[in-house]
């Protein structure tokens, strides 16, 4: 049944986006298209233009619309009029939510992967400039590599975080939204809190943290960025649990 609901909710998302993203692809083509001849003709230079400019503002939209879609459906589907029938199926609270996050990050990472590609088609993104950052400066090389990859995991612990901020708002029967904001402050003080500890003691253990050179920048905080990293992941179990425990005990839903 947890396959079944993960599939439901992909299926889902795809007729909602998929226009969205044919859409831009369709332009993204056009102008991949004009810049073969834009060198040739100023008519085909400002076709290009125009399409490269539609491409970048398609991809953008897609991502947003992407975001908001992953909390949607799930106000929709755990917390409004379909809860009802979510929270009837013959499955554990605990596996209705880690569908929920599993399909939201697979949208999330769908979309980012054709951004992606569609950013390299028109050149925007330039992969032998990536790779050739390697030979020149391996510490800046694998800074870009770490963040990236910090930004994709945050971005995973981020929607948990945000399920379990609707589910604690709604566990309330008046003010919810207030709630939902008061719970957003509590984990930001949180996460910032660790973050000072965390500088704490790599400051402690390297006194000279905040005078290296330039060229051992990512040797210096490398440490922070993975400790910073592990305690976010760590934050986001935290929040998975919170959220399962609510949506068992607390959840109140809400009609129309």
């Amino acid at each position: 049944m947890m396959k079944k609901l993960y599939k439901w909710d992909l299926i889902h998302f795809f007729n909602q986006l998929k226009w969205v993203f044919l859409g831009t692809l369709f332009v993204t083509a056009l102008a991949a298209i004009f810049k073969t001849f834009s060198d040739t003709n100023i008519i085909w230079g400002s076709l290009y233009n125009t399409a490269f400019i539609m491409s970048i503002a398609g991809i953008i939209i897609g991502l947003v619309y992407s975001f908001f879609a992953i909390f949607q459906r799930y106000y929709n589907t755990i917390l409004k009029d379909e809860a009802y029938f979510t929270h009837t199926l013959p499955i554990s609270k605990g596996k209705i939510l880690l569908s929920k996050v599993l399909s939201g990050f697979s949208l999330f990472l769908i979309a980012i992967l054709v951004a992606a590609a569609l950013l390299i088609w028109i050149d925007v993104i330039n992969l032998k400039e990536l790779f050739s950052l390697q030979s020149i400066d391996q510490g800046l090389f694998w800074m870009t590599i770490l963040t990236i990859s910090s930004m994709v995991i945050m971005f995973f612990v981020f929607i948990v975080v945000i399920y379990a901020a609707l589910t604690f708002g709604f566990s309330y029967n008046k003010r919810e939204w207030l709630y939902v904001f008061v719970y957003f402050i509590l984990y930001y003080m949180a996460n910032q809190f660790l973050s000072l500890i965390n500088f704490g003691i790599n400051l402690l253990i390297n006194p000279n943290l905040l005078d290296v050179e330039n060229t051992e920048v990512f040797t210096a905080i490398s440490g922070i960025l993975i400790i910073q990293l592990i305690c976010s992941i760590g934050l986001g179990v935290l929040n998975f649990y919170i959220a399962r425990i609510l949506m068992i005990k607390r959840l109140n839903l809400k009609n129309g």
